[in-house]
């Protein structure tokens, strides 16, 4: 069972939003996210867990990978999104059912000044 074209293919065809991941050292990949930056409830801390809220997008973890992107490539990388540029300061995967690769990666940012 393809849980990527099942399941994934359709949320990000309706929920999806055409976006542009642009990293450090490499050129400008096109890429559908999901657009969370109004915010998602992150538990930090260690120790003692702290809930807060962070503007994020979603991408597929296939998506980045079949473009030769891994979760280490997204480190201060820019992404735009819905005519807004965003600079990546962390990422949280959320594997799919038959693991992290065929999962979703929650990338989580902060507005760029540039």
């Amino acid at each position: 069972m393809d849980y990527t074209q099942l399941l994934y293919a359709p949320l990000y065809d309706t929920f999806g939003a055409d976006a542009v991941i642009r990293c450090l050292f490499s050129d400008a990949f096109p890429i559908r996210a999901i657009d969370c930056t109004s915010g998602i409830e992150v538990t930090e801390g260690s120790g003692i867990d702290v809930k807060t809220i962070r503007p994020a997008a979603i991408v597929r973890m296939r998506e980045l990978s079949d473009l030769g992107l891994g979760r280490e490539d997204l480190e201060d990388a820019a992404l735009e999104l819905n005519d807004k540029l965003w600079r990546v300061k962390a990422s949280m995967p959320k594997p799919g059912p038959f693991g992290e690769a065929n999962g979703e990666l929650y990338i989580f940012l902060i507005e760029d000044d540039t």
